[in-house]
């Protein structure tokens, strides 16, 4: 959940009088990110550049990993859960708290104009707290319950649209 070292790998002058300086942050789990920068000032505030950059990698981890649950979400799997076996659990994310992964992959889907888009939650809906629906979205018990069944009457649209059969094949013969 957060940059553990960061370091100068590189620091060189250039014929023009600048900096290039190359930097790595590792974060909790290891991974190692690289950043690098042409044309810096020679008097370049190495601190509050390693300072600066920490912060940009932990967000844009978090905004990596909440994209990465909305596609997960899109591909019909739940980001925010795990299946223990018949029972599921908060999963533990990388970067951010779960509580912020729950409202960064489902704000998204709850903004959509198209109601259809609230299918994606079905399995998640059932599996999370209202109050934990209530702490996410900020939201009354009132609400919730509105968003629920909101979700619901989206899966029963789907479904529903899932049976139709058209009367007419691509070649506009009507079907038996």
């Amino acid at each position: 959940m957060t940059i553990v070292n960061s370091e100068i790998t590189s620091d060189r002058m250039q014929a023009n009088n600048t900096r290039k300086i190359s930097e790595q942050f590792t974060d909790h789990l290891g991974k190692k990110y690289d950043s690098q920068y042409s044309g810096v000032d020679v008097n370049y505030d190495t601190d509050a550049r390693l300072s600066a950059g920490a912060i940009t990698v932990d967000e844009s981890t978090a905004t990596n990993e909440i994209n990465e649950g909305i596609a997960i979400f899109k591909s019909g799997g739940d980001p925010l859960y795990v299946d223990e076996g018949g029972w599921f659990s908060k999963v533990t994310p990388n970067y951010q708290t779960w509580e912020a992964l729950a409202s960064g992959t489902t704000i998204p889907f709850l903004s959509e104009e198209d109601q259809l888009e609230l299918v994606y939650l079905q399995d998640m809906i059932i599996r999370m707290t209202t109050n934990d629906k209530k702490l996410i979205w900020g939201m009354t018990n009132q609400q919730v319950s509105s968003v629920n069944s909101d979700i619901q009457t989206a899966v029963n649209t789907q479904a529903s649209l899932d049976l139709y059969l058209p009367w007419f094949d691509d070649n506009g013969v009507l079907k038996a």
